[in-house]
């Protein structure tokens, strides 16, 4: 019962994060469309601090939470941890608040623009609720009631996108200045988060009245500060890349000479990326991800060829389903810039950003595989491998190439990290890693693909021309054909196994055609 339970409330959280994700990536465009360039980058500078806020109260802190629960033997005994946790959790909250309220001034004049002060203050009050979203959904999963924690998760997504989007739409109609449209879109934070925190705030409370008179457990607190935010750096980690971005992008190009109102719309430009990443990480770690339960089964049962095979079968799906993505998306990219944002440019930035997604998804696969098998050591390490490089590339880059080399750094550190990765592996898991002639037989497929999509888009735009409504044909067209052409020479040339098919849209049909080119083959 207990398995079937679990089972039950993990695809139930697949499916609310897949929700959230979509509309996360969604609402960007509209509001970019309807803030221009420089709107957009007063939100985007501050976003990455919604984000790692959200990371915590929504997957960090609940994870770790969730596993400290599993291990109390009693009702009362979780009831007990939650209530120190929740107490921790909100010291931690004010801390934060105060220090973000406080310093927002400083942050904004390191960011190279002092008006984005009220922006910061006002997505400070969103960790107020973090501790009562923490603690409730760390508890709820650890109880293996996964329902509060994907309705809640849905429901602050939901009502945050409203909000965003009417307040950009007033401002489009109005004369609203972008900075009191950013202060007012960033206050659907802390809004949404008390909307979804509704369904925590009865167990909660139970949870602070049982040791409001005891002392803090300090050594808990030293739990949290070290496995508690090392998991939620490593979900947030394209989040964190992002606020390196915010404090080193304008002011690299304004002491580059580039006049400050120019640069603000041309970070505008870069941060259009961040949609299209999202929409591509959502595509390829939608599928793989539903093997990861069974691998941390087979490690617990001590069942290193089960581990194997499917670390495999999950890296194989991850690079398959990334790189498509990525190539497709770099190919119809000034399509894709014109369709979603009205013009094209930027377009050579973003399709080098780009190329983070393949890395990213397999960052994000391996992240889960050391994590199921308790090795988050070599994760830090790697971390701290992407951040220095990215600080220091950033800032040598945007001097020597300009906004472009904001992109190459992004990948460049990302590139580091899943070098610095990989090489650190346990020798029982380099098993998993893709043979090179697999490798080199999916090189040649995508280069195949690549210059099919990039003739079939020329064509299409010398016939139709450069409109922004006709070129979702051209995106349709290039799309379709070019997925089809490297799902049949994956098929022809056998790059997935059955079992992976069948983790796809539609795979069993595509099992069905690979068995009667197998039969016409053998009868030749």
């Amino acid at each position: 019962m207990g398995n079937k339970k679990l089972v039950q409330g993990t695809a139930l959280l697949a499916i609310a994060a897949l929700i959230a994700k979509v509309l996360s990536a969604v609402y960007r465009i509209p509001l970019e469309n309807f803030v221009g360039d420089t709107g957009f980058y007063v939100y985007q500078q501050i976003y990455p601090i919604y984000g790692i806020g959200m990371v915590l109260a929504l997957n960090g802190l609940p994870n770790f939470i969730s596993k400290l629960i599993v291990a109390e033997p009693t009702q009362d005994a979780q009831d007990k941890l939650a209530g120190h946790l929740l107490r921790l959790l909100t010291l931690l909250a004010i801390i934060l608040v105060l220090g973000l309220n406080l310093g927002a001034k400083l942050i904004a004049e390191l960011m190279g623009d002092v008006q984005l002060t009220n922006v910061i203050r006002a997505v400070s009050l969103m960790f107020i609720i973090m501790p009562v979203m923490a603690v409730g959904r760390g508890v709820a999963q650890g109880q293996l009631d996964m329902r509060p924690t994907a309705y809640s998760q849905v429901i602050e997504q939901f009502v945050r996108v409203l909000i965003i989007v009417v307040v950009a739409y007033v401002a489009m109609k109005t004369t609203m200045n972008v900075y009191l449209m950013g202060t007012l879109a960033m206050l659907s934070a802390p809004i949404a988060g008390l909307a979804a925190s509704m369904f925590f705030i009865k167990p909660t409370r139970k949870y602070w009245q049982v040791t409001q008179h005891e002392k803090l457990n300090w050594n808990l607190f030293g739990k949290i500060g070290s496995e508690g935010l090392l998991v939620s750096v490593l979900a947030a980690l394209l989040i964190i890349l992002q606020l390196v971005d915010s404090f080193t992008i304008k002011n690299g190009l304004v002491a580059n000479g580039m006049p400050t109102e120019t640069a603000k719309i041309a970070k505008g430009i870069y941060d259009r990326a961040q949609p299209i990443v999202q929409f591509g990480l959502v595509i390829a770690t939608s599928f793989g991800t539903a093997l990861v339960p069974r691998l941390r089964q087979a490690y617990l049962a001590g069942e290193w060829a089960t581990v194997a095979q499917t670390g495999q079968s999950l890296l194989r799906l991850t690079v398959w389903l990334s790189s498509a993505a990525t190539v497709g998306m770099i190919c119809l990219m000034p399509q894709i810039n014109l369709v979603l944002f009205g013009s094209t440019a930027g377009s050579s930035v973003l399709a080098v950003y780009i190329l983070s997604v393949v890395i990213m998804s397999i960052l994000i696969l391996l992240t889960s595989i050391l994590q199921s098998l308790d090795l988050t050591k070599i994760l830090t390490h790697g971390i701290l491998v992407a951040l220095i490089s990215k600080i220091g590339v950033n800032l040598l880059l945007i001097k020597y190439l300009g906004l472009i080399g904001a992109s190459w750094a992004t990948v460049l550190s990302l590139s580091l990290m899943l070098g610095y990765v990989l090489m650190r592996l346990p020798k029982q898991l380099q098993v998993v890693l893709l043979p090179w002639r697999l490798c080199l037989k999916m090189a040649g497929h995508l280069l195949i693909m690549a210059g099919l999509v990039k003739f079939i888009t020329y064509i299409t735009t010398l016939i139709i021309g450069q409109d922004r409504l006709l070129s979702i044909i051209v995106i349709s067209v290039g799309s379709i054909v070019g997925g089809l052409v490297f799902i049949c020479l994956s098929v022809w040339q056998q790059t997935l196994t059955d079992k992976e098919w069948e983790l796809l849209p539609k795979g069993a049909d595509i099992i069905e055609l690979t068995k009667k080119l197998r039969k016409k083959d053998a009868i030749r």
